[in-house]
């Protein structure tokens, strides 16, 4: 039976603490699984309990990066902006099946490597990390030839590497989900068994070893899962690494000591075969000279800064060194002399009066001298906002051409003087903060100023939705969820302010969804096209809640809910996360909210099929089940 009852009491006003409730591909509750919030270093981490659902009370209000894992679905990502009261009831998160990896490892000899040791890293499909992806997702073996199964997993990126004792520490081919449905088959893969050794023989400039010194290598390829730990080097300056794959390997370390106040770092790649033991010098101390000249001379008391060309290195490692490179001033003769400055390639920066010239060098390991000449040749440049014609003060100005680069700064009037860009043809290119990059090839640097037209980057990309009652009245604390029509892209949700107005900023191009919830009212959803010049208005009615008491025998079992319209077509998706997917024999429902209207409650368990019809006029409905 189904009675009407007045309206409810206000809401008590919530603990701090974010919740939701977690649905299974076929609209039922999970039974398990992790959330974690971050927002850069901080995370909050919660269960999902046996009913689906989850809370949790971040650290901070602001962005944070929610993950939601539970085994066999896939991992579902969303950014939600916690408001300063760290309060807020989430939107239903309905999870998707995944894909899956399988592969087959064996040995050199073709055994079957069981239960391996892997490490993971999954991205985005633009490439960015997804921080506890994966989890310990990866399944017993499927039998006893060694084929794995990894999984689920979402769109994007994976990348895995075996990492287990006597075998090498071998990287798989990257994989690419873009069907989130699909299991992709690696085949068999061969693991070198122990695989190879790598000495680095660490010295200093005269040739004898560096005891007690810290190198690092890694993969120079992007998004490694590789890892490697340090190695100090011994007595003999030997620093050892094994199980190696077949591969490119960058070994890294720091100078012997520091150059003008600077800790510079040195860098190689080595080629490293599956098998056997390679031996490779590094050269962590040396000096280096350089003989600056200029057209007119030696060039005298000009400042210069070099250091060895080496890339970002690992952390942390990268926090113990600098590239800011070492400095000195040249003398008389347009000399200067570095110490503690490894051999190899490097950059000289000339600081001279208007601008600074690079060159790129090979520093020898013998000491000897380098000589920078500066060619002759200005190039007076200009740069411009293109759309105002008014200058651009700060960009940054590069000529490359003649086997260096130039670069020099904007005035606040928009000018510059390169010095040094010779007489040959090259390219100039310049950029600034707020304005797209632009560049040209020339035949020869112009004679006359030559002027520079930046256009001005777009406007970030903003929606700024108005949530309001049909009374015309602002909603506060209404929840907005942001969904791109681009699968790759993350789904945002953030709260109303007391204009009833939330804005979500840099979104991606491309239609969008906008869904808008809030307590005591009905969810409303609105497409948004390309044109987002005009204001994104939503309109919230009234909404009802049916309230049912269910009292059915023990043996009855647990209860899967369904709510149907008078067409019996389902409004499951339509209800709030405090609406009950499924109930004990006995407990309490709470559905909504719902338009008014004549609905079907349905509870479906062991013991067959109960409803109860119930019709909503203008307040919550109140009924039972027995």
């Amino acid at each position: 039976m189904s009675v009407a009852i007045g309206a409810q009491p206000p809401p008590v006003v919530e603990e701090p603490g974010v919740s939701g409730y977690v649905l299974a591909p076929d609209g039922t509750p999970v039974s398990g699984g992790t959330v974690v919030a971050r927002s850069g270093i901080v995370s909050t981490r919660a269960s999902i309990d046996s009913t689906g659902r989850f809370r949790l009370v971040p650290m901070r209000s602001g962005s944070h990066q929610f993950l939601v894992s539970v085994p066999g679905l896939a991992p579902y990502r969303v950014i939600v902006t916690v408001p300063d009261s760290r309060s807020l009831r989430l939107p239903v998160i309905r999870l998707a099946l995944g894909a899956y990896f399988r592969v087959r490892l064996v040995s050199p000899a073709g055994e079957p490597i069981i239960a391996p040791q892997l490490r993971r890293r999954l991205f985005d499909v633009s490439g960015k990390p997804i921080f506890d992806g994966l989890s310990d997702r990866i399944s017993d073996p499927a039998d006893n030839d060694g084929a794995i199964t990894i999984g689920p997993l979402p769109r994007g990126i994976m990348t895995v590497a075996v990492d287990m004792p006597i075998f090498a520490q071998t990287r798989l081919p990257d994989l690419s989900f873009s069907d989130a449905t699909k299991t992709v088959d690696g085949g068999t893969i061969a693991i070198q068994q122990p695989g190879a050794v790598l000495h680095i023989d660490v010295l200093d400039g005269t040739g004898a070893p560096v005891p007690n010194h810290e190198v690092h290598i890694d993969d120079p390829r992007p998004r490694s899962p590789l890892v490697f730990r340090p190695v100090r080097t011994n007595q003999q300056g030997r620093a050892t690494f094994d199980r190696l794959a077949a591969g490119q390997y960058r070994v890294s370390t720091t100078a012997a000591d520091r150059c003008a106040n600077v800790l510079l770092t040195t860098s190689r790649v080595v080629a490293v075969s599956g098998s056997g033991t390679v031996e490779t010098p590094l050269v962590v101390a040396g000096r280096a000279t350089f003989r600056i000249t200029s057209p007119f001379g030696p060039a005298k008391a000009v400042l210069i800064s070099a250091s060895p060309n080496v890339p970002p290195l690992p952390l942390p490692f990268a926090n113990r060194a600098t590239s800011f490179g070492c400095r000195g001033v040249t003398d008389a003769d347009g000399r200067v002399t570095l110490t503690n400055f490894p051999p190899g390639p490097a950059h000289v920066d000339v600081h001279m009066a208007n601008s600074t010239y690079v060159r790129q060098i090979q520093v020898p390991s013998d000491g000897r001298e380098v000589a920078v000449a500066i060619p002759e040749g200005f190039l007076p440049v200009r740069v411009v906002n293109a759309l105002k014609n008014q200058p651009v003060a700060g960009a940054t100005i590069t000529w490359t051409g003649s086997g260096a680069r130039v670069e020099a700064a904007a005035t606040a009037s928009g000018e510059a003087l390169l010095e040094g860009v010779g007489t040959a043809g090259g390219t100039l290119a310049a950029s600034a903060h707020g304005y797209e990059p632009a560049q040209e090839q020339l035949t020869e640097p112009p004679g006359v100023p030559h002027t520079i037209a930046l256009m001005p980057v777009p406007p970030t990309p903003n929606v700024r939705p108005r949530v309001i009652t049909t009374s015309g009245e602002p909603l506060r604390n209404a929840v907005v969820e942001l969904i791109s029509a681009n699968p790759a892209e993350v789904p945002r949700v953030a709260v109303t302010d007391a204009k009833g107005v939330v804005t979500f900023s840099d979104v991606p191009s491309g239609s969008l969804q906008l869904i808008a919830s809030a307590d005591g009212f009905l969810t409303s959803t609105l497409r948004i096209e390309e044109d987002r010049t005009t204001e994104v208005v939503v309109t919230l009615s009234r909404g009802y809640r049916v309230i049912a008491s269910v009292e059915l025998p023990a043996t009855a079992g647990p209860q899967l809910v369904r709510v149907v319209n008078d067409g019996n077509a389902s409004i499951d998706s339509f209800l709030d996360s405090e609406s009950d997917r499924r109930v004990e024999s006995t407990g309490r429902l709470s559905l909504g909210p719902l338009a008014p209207g004549a609905y079907v409650i349905e509870l479906h368990g062991a013991g067959g099929l109960r409803s109860e019809r119930i019709r909503i006029i203008d307040r919550d409905v109140y009924a039972t089940f027995r």
